[in-house]
């Protein structure tokens, strides 16, 4: 008896948590009418210089009402407040905050009846926006590839001949020190510049010349775009080397390695050079290292993009690691407010949607090539915008993966309408690889290390992508979504389009343009697609600089050129 009593425990009593009370009720079942999607999982997106404007109405109109937005748009997002709604009496509330960052942000409603003495929540779920840096509204991107660009010092000279084209954005293919297979995406050494980009004139080591660029890019208002790769490394990378338990494991191959790849043409595709990177390491403080590391890369490069207001394009993102890649993101935006995250990301709508909501991705590519014909690229465009509320698409014309255009369409000349297409039909963001301007018969080969290549007929297509560049800079009607009706009765050949602006509804275009490479056609457009119903109507074409009159109950009548295009502005 005297051992068991020694022995037992002595039984204690938790505490018993108080309740504080915000003296808040869930509201009944009133339908009150939002201007924002209240669906569960919906969300929506703005620059962060636009404002959130929000409505609100109550039916039974009561005057005595006060609405609340709770949210955490203003400060971090573990910080809330609350922000009151215009009273515009009849049942009308209305609000309107610019944002303080970049981000993705949370808010809902709460209301009282009584002026503040019962406070209701509004049964609809929180609602999310997602707040963009406002250079993502406007991105004329221009895809360099440093193999075939000489040094670092050719690459500040060609700086200038990118941008009289108009282009504002330079995307650079990886830069680090390449593994034996000499391709940029496969990196020896993720914390230096391969020494074949070096200026030998130069004495300065290879970071120094490419801040050199950096900073050249930046006095001429360039952005700089940062390839990141974050899911495979060279087999006989320093990573490899030192850290092998960092890859996925093969034991049918000699270095244990798993080898990484994709799927092209319902074929994989197995890259030879390329481990794929274990995110998931079930041992935690190998998983630490690992993460810790990549994420030191990702904030090392995003480091000169940030500085020159730019962009980090995150490789294959389809194939990372949705933790990894959540954190990371998270971690950028910390560091760097401002930066536009752009991810290669192929696959359905729905994944694209959670995704995008999930990780704050401000730009997916797009992929129009896969869109060759008028019918299709046409259905394509009014995907892009009936979409760009909740993703925003980056629309070049091919990538420096794909087919040059002459590859993809038939002739270099291709490369004009197409690119007039996605940079004024679309919703603002575009590009085109290096030699495309040059009329490049042939995709430029990245991979291996090359000094220059040469063009057919320099300087092509120089005038009229910088005429097109020069209309997508000057007018903001170019940069909105959804503002687009196609008039072009379905043709198998041109795309017509009005382009009407939001902001400023005086603003109006008809784009038309012509993808056959062959045929000449004419087509007539009635002074009612001008979004006019009477009364004389002014077109002055930005291309050509012709200017139009038509007369009340005319039409236009135009014949379009093989690869031809017209941009009309529109005006009473």
């Amino acid at each position: 008896m005297k051992n068991m009593t020694k022995n037992a425990t002595v039984l204690l009593r938790r505490e018993i948590p108080p309740l504080k009370s915000r003296n808040m009720r869930i509201a009944g079942e009133v339908q009150h009418k939002h201007s924002w999607p209240t669906t569960p999982g919906a969300f929506f997106r703005i620059y962060k210089d636009e404002p959130l404007s929000l409505e609100m109405t109550f039916p039974e109109g009561n005057p005595s009402y006060r609405v609340m937005l709770y949210t955490n748009l203003l400060g971090t997002s573990e910080e809330w407040g609350e922000i009151e709604f215009r009273n515009n009496l009849s049942g009308n509330y209305t609000l309107s905050v610019f944002p303080s960052k970049c981000g993705i942000f949370l808010f809902k409603i709460k209301y009282s009846p009584d002026n503040g003495k019962t406070w209701y929540w509004d049964r609809c779920p929180v609602a999310k926006v997602i707040v963009d840096p406002e250079v993502a509204k406007d991105i004329r991107m221009y895809t360099m590839i440093p193999s075939v660009s000489g040094h670092i010092g050719d690459w500040i000279s060609a700086l200038d001949h990118i941008r009289d084209l108009g282009f504002n954005t330079v995307h650079l293919l990886p830069v680090t020190t390449m593994d034996y297979s000499e391709s940029p995406y496969a990196a020896a050494d993720l914390f230096s510049i391969d020494p074949s980009f070096l200026d030998p004139s130069d004495p300065r080591n290879g970071l120094d010349q490419f801040e050199a660029f950096i900073c050249a890019a930046r006095q001429k208002g360039i952005k700089i775009c940062v390839d990141l790769v974050l899911n495979h490394l060279g087999i006989s990378s320093q990573v490899a080397r030192h850290c092998p338990e960092w890859f996925m494991g093969d034991h049918d191959e000699p270095d244990g390695l798993l080898r990484a790849g994709c799927w092209h043409m319902n074929k994989w595709i197995r890259w030879e050079d390329l481990g794929v990177i274990q995110y998931d390491q079930p041992e935690p403080s190998i998983r630490e290292e690992l993460w810790s590391y990549m994420k030191r890369y990702a904030l090392f490069w995003a480091n000169y993009a940030a500085y020159t207001g730019g962009m980090i394009r995150l490789d294959n993102l389809h194939s990372s690691h949705p933790g990894f890649i959540e954190e990371l993101i998270r971690t950028l935006r910390s560091a760097y407010p401002d930066l536009i995250v752009q991810a290669e990301f192929f696959s359905d709508s729905n994944t694209l949607l959670k995704t995008s909501a999930k990780c704050e991705l401000n730009l997916l590519l797009a992929n129009p090539w896969e869109h060759p014909f008028a019918e299709n690229l046409r259905e394509y465009l009014r995907y892009l915008h009936e979409i760009s509320r909740n993703i925003r698409f980056l629309t070049p014309i091919t990538t420096h993966d794909t087919g040059a255009p002459a590859q993809l369409y038939g002739t270099p000349d291709a490369a004009v309408p197409r690119y007039f297409t996605l940079a004024l039909l679309a919703t603002g963001q575009t590009g085109m690889v290096q030699g495309t301007e040059h009329g490049a018969l042939e995709k430029i080969d990245f991979i291996g290390r090359k000094h220059s290549v040469s063009f057919p007929t320099p300087n092509r297509h120089n005038a009229l992508i910088r005429k097109i560049n020069n209309l997508l800079h000057n007018f903001a009607l170019f940069h909105e979504g959804g503002n687009i009706r196609f008039v072009d009765q379905g043709h198998g050949a041109l795309i017509a389009a009005i382009r009407e602006g939001r902001k400023n509804p005086k603003e109006k275009f008809l784009l038309v343009s012509n993808l056959d490479t062959v045929n000449t056609y004419q087509i007539t457009f009635p002074l009612s697609d001008m979004l006019l119903q009477k009364g004389s109507c002014r077109l002055q074409e930005m291309i050509k600089g012709e200017t139009i009159l038509l007369e009340d109950g005319n039409g236009l009548e135009i014949e379009v050129e093989p690869c031809g295009l017209r941009a009309y502005r529109i005006s009473s």
